[in-house]
């Protein structure tokens, strides 16, 4: 569950909720020189389907010691490392390619984001992380036998598996690129979610045309309009919709009040 306190309210927005909102920039993305690589299908499907492991827990708000609502980022390290194992399977059953993409990215969450994401620290050598990451980039090497990758893209597993990061070049293999943008909408995505209120902000590194990356600059223009440059859309103003709850954070009992609550639809919209 994403919560956010603005004032004398949480908003919570749920995690395979924030996901769709990612599947949703990936079916429109690719306007200008940013690039969306094949194959296209299966990388929506990660980019949708990466947090529905969450989907059971998310069902309720959990609270913490003091009564307070459990932010995503604080969830107990086993509970996590089993929604991350449950969210690789439900990709995988859709597509075998999706599936490791939905496992490079849980793995990179628990491993310094492979290199890309400076803000998530390294907690692979950590229980219950240590072994989650092993399984998951044992995992890899299956789905990249099972789906004769390209050999760039098996060396590029290979060494993010020995080393944490990325070989030279990696950029210039379709599989790297995916896991680059699955990143970035993630981050846009919860940036969207989870913010009291926009600032600016940059995202990236993201693919563009050749083998180049690019870094989005997130610059609020309106109460909910934000504006993208470089613009990724092919369409003029992508308009995005959360769901949400609006719970007051003085409630005697929050998961009443969670569920008494309407689910509510703040509207977030992407300008060039």
């Amino acid at each position: 569950m994403i919560v956010t306190e603005a004032g004398d309210r949480y908003r919570f927005v749920t995690q395979p909720d924030h996901a769709a909102l990612s599947g949703r920039f990936a079916r429109h993305w690719g306007g200008g020189d940013t690039v969306l690589p094949g194959p296209r299908v299966p990388f929506v499907v990660a980019a949708e389907t990466h947090d529905q492991g969450w989907s059971d827990y998310d069902c309720r708000p959990r609270l913490d010691d003091d009564g307070d609502p459990v932010d995503f980022v604080a969830v107990d390290g086993d509970d996590w490392t089993d929604f991350y194992a449950r969210g690789v399977d439900v990709a995988a059953d859709i597509d075998p390619y999706a599936g490791l993409l939905v496992s490079m990215h849980a793995a990179g969450l628990r491993r310094g984001g492979y290199g890309v994401r400076t803000e998530i620290l390294d907690l692979s050598d950590e229980a219950p992380f240590a072994s989650f990451v092993d399984a998951q980039e044992a995992r890899q090497a299956e789905f990249a036998a099972s789906l004769d990758l390209p050999e760039r893209d098996r060396e590029t597993l290979d060494v993010l598996h020995a080393d944490g990061t990325a070989p030279a070049g990696a950029i210039r293999g379709d599989l790297w690129k995916h896991y680059l943008l699955l990143q970035a909408l993630d981050s846009l995505s919860l940036y969207a979610c989870h913010s009291a209120r926009f600032e600016a902000t940059e995202i990236g590194p993201v693919p563009v045309t050749g083998d180049d990356t690019a870094t989005l600059d997130v610059t609020p223009v309106g109460p909910a309009t934000l504006r993208l440059d470089p613009y990724p859309f092919e369409i003029d103003a992508l308009a995005a919709t959360v769901p949400q709850r609006i719970v007051p954070t003085d409630a005697d009992d929050l998961v009443s009040a969670y569920y008494d609550a309407d689910v509510r639809r703040f509207e977030v919209t992407f300008v060039a």
